[in-house]
């Protein structure tokens, strides 16, 4: 038989109590930090996450505003023009420079019909005259005076496009202004003498210049792909035909400017 003696049990649930309590109160003091901290790291958070000054708050801003990442991009809108016919119609083209005089460069098929033509920007239009047309490509080009409002873009040489590489163009398609493009080089067709983008064109992109990612000028956009489907002819925006400037090209127009 065993004996508990009173004062032996007793004291044993009177420690026991004490124990359960001590935790308790510990836990409850850590709950109540683990609270307060969770609460203060809110608020900072909340404070951090207003602007101290409201003002500083950037608006919105018009494309030409804000600046360009890229060479390519600022080459691309800075030297694109409209390329304009007397009695209407339009292409684009691009500003570009050779020893000290200034032409616009475009496709053979825009500037067919006149040799005069409307070179224009938002800010300004001036004449154009026709001086060279390539007899192997669609590619022409048209004399004209300084502009101010874009900046002129040299025939630099280049090692032609490779499958796979980015490139960019700008220009005025439909009643669209100054509508830039991001494509890839997809391939090349042979039976036009084409190195084939997979990007967007529609009509009024004719004679867009194509930059590489160095921002050198390395070919026109000169047609849209066509197929047909149901016996009617369907436009393939997402494939365009562009006409490389080559080392030759580039002789040429420098020996007609000349």
């Amino acid at each position: 038989m065993i004996i508990v003696k009173n004062g032996r049990k007793n004291g044993g649930v009177s420690t026991m109590k004490n124990i359960v309590c001590f935790a308790l109160g510990i836990f409850l003091i850590l709950m109540g930090a683990g609270f307060y901290n969770l609460q203060n790291a809110k608020a900072q958070e909340k404070e951090t996450s207003i602007p101290a000054h409201p003002e500083e708050i950037r608006e919105p801003s018009l494309i030409e505003d804000v600046g360009f990442s890229s060479t390519a991009q600022r080459s691309s809108r800075g030297s694109v023009v409209k390329v304009e016919g007397l009695t209407g119609g339009h292409g684009s083209g691009t500003y570009i420079i050779i020893d000290g005089h200034y032409f616009v460069i475009t496709a053979r098929h825009v500037i067919d019909r006149s040799d005069l033509y409307y070179i224009s920007t938002d800010e300004e239009r001036v004449a154009g005259q026709v001086v060279w047309k390539s007899t192997t490509k669609d590619i022409a080009v048209l004399r004209i005076p300084e502009l101010d409002s874009r900046s002129a873009v040299r025939l630099s040489a280049h090692n032609g496009l490779s499958v796979g590489e980015l490139v960019i163009y700008t220009g005025y398609p439909a009643d669209y202004r100054l509508l830039t493009t991001r494509a890839y080089v997809s391939g090349h067709n042979e039976e036009y003498h084409s190195t084939l983008l997979q990007g967007f064109v529609w009509f009024g992109y004719s004679g867009s210049g194509v930059f590489d990612e160095n921002g050198s000028l390395t070919a026109i956009v000169v047609a849209i792909a066509v197929e047909g489907f149901r016996g009617q002819a369907q436009p393939l925006p997402a494939i365009v035909y562009t006409h490389e400037i080559t080392a030759e090209t580039r002789r040429e127009i420098k020996r007609s400017v000349k």
